[in-house]
């Protein structure tokens, strides 16, 4: 395939970003569809990828909703519009996300003031996540209205809160706070999910840990496994959720192969130097782009249906975002590459082919 195919031009993306950007209310909420619900980590996630645009006053506006809307506890309902709550659930990984997309917006801009001004949201939100996180180092899934945990962690959202301290971590660098516990709680998740794998098996999950894909991806894509580590566990997975020409399935047993799943395993394999890989599968989504810059959820393949019918607003800002990675020459095109660069230090890019052949 010709490789200037896959590169979507500035005006596609910006029809995208505009697109997004469309979903946003006037009191700065992003939900999945307009007059829809709206869940505070796929809200970060559309201010990220319009940030990526350059698109920074509504990304401002995003994270002032969510200053607005904080409850004390420093969370935000699992989901709610913009009149009632429709799940009340305190999920520690939507709490934490805030940290990933203010660290992203002061890479975007570096606006120190904006920071400062958040520096309260994050803290409380922080807060609430080293709550949850039990003697092991793993952190608890969620907790109800009443503050009752439940006591399970998640594979893809430990991984995520992981990136999540690590940011968090950094603002506070960048702004002279000293919070060496936020730094030590998140040295105790990666040494947990490293060495101590069993705690996710044995956990009451509602899903048996790998059944959904972003438990395969997602501990490169936040930072716990990079270089060779995360390459060997990106090449383990890749005849279980990957289909050429397809994209990544959601879940493991059900031919539904998704845009954003595909999109962030775009990310986690350039964040590993296996950029050229990212670019063959970011090739395959833009079949389900429409004209307006959109995009569908997914397919189920080889039927090639689309399932669900709808386009969430996330959906395409995880396009925005993987566009970035792999095309951008901004300040956050190195944006999820360097969620693991303390711990691990960045390797020399190598072709997915090469580590076909060395691990085969």
């Amino acid at each position: 395939m010709d490789r200037a195919r896959m590169r979507l031009g500035r005006r596609e993306l910006e029809r995208s970003a505009d697109w997004v950007a469309g979903h946003q209310r006037r009191d700065g909420g992003i939900p999945w569809f307009p007059g829809g619900k709206l869940d505070p980590w796929d809200h970060v996630q559309c201010a990220m990828g319009l940030a990526s645009m350059g698109r920074l006053e509504e990304a401002r506006r995003a994270y002032r909703f969510l200053a607005e809307t904080q409850d004390r506890d420093g969370t935000w309902p699992s989901a709610a519009t913009a009149t009632e709550v429709l799940d009340a659930t305190r999920d520690s990984n939507h709490a934490a996300y805030v940290a990933t997309g203010l660290w992203h917006y002061y890479r975007a801009s570096g606006d120190v003031a904006f920071l400062r001004t958040l520096w309260p949201v994050l803290e409380r939100a922080v807060g609430f996540v080293l709550r949850l996180q039990d003697e092991s180092g793993v952190v608890a899934w969620a907790a109800d209205p009443n503050g009752v945990v439940w006591p399970a962690p998640l594979v893809a959202g430990c991984s995520s809160i992981h990136g999540s301290l690590l940011c968090a971590v950094r603002i506070a660098g960048v702004l002279g706070y000293e919070r060496p516990e936020w730094e030590r709680a998140r040295r105790r998740l990666a040494r947990a999910m490293r060495e101590r794998y069993e705690l996710f098996l044995e956990a009451p999950v509602p899903a048996p840990p790998g059944q959904f894909s972003m438990d395969w991806y997602y501990p490169v894509l936040g930072g716990i496994l990079r270089g060779e580590a995360g390459r060997r566990r990106l090449f383990a997975g890749k005849d279980v959720y990957l289909d050429e020409g397809a994209g990544c399935r959601c879940v493991v047993e059900r031919p539904w192969y998704t845009v954003a799943e595909t999109c962030e395993l775009v990310l986690a394999l350039d964040a590993c130097g296996l950029g050229d890989r990212g670019l063959d599968l970011f090739s395959w989504v833009h079949t389900l782009r429409e004209g307006d810059g959109g995009y569908w959820t997914g397919i189920a393949y080889p039927e090639m249906l689309l399932w669900p019918v709808e386009r969430p607003s996330w959906t395409t800002a995880t396009v925005l975002l993987a566009a970035d990675a792999l095309f951008g020459e901004g300040p956050t095109s190195g944006f999820f590459r360097e969620l693991g660069a303390e711990d691990q230090p960045p390797r020399k890019r190598a072709s997915f082919r090469d580590l076909d052949l060395r691990l085969a």
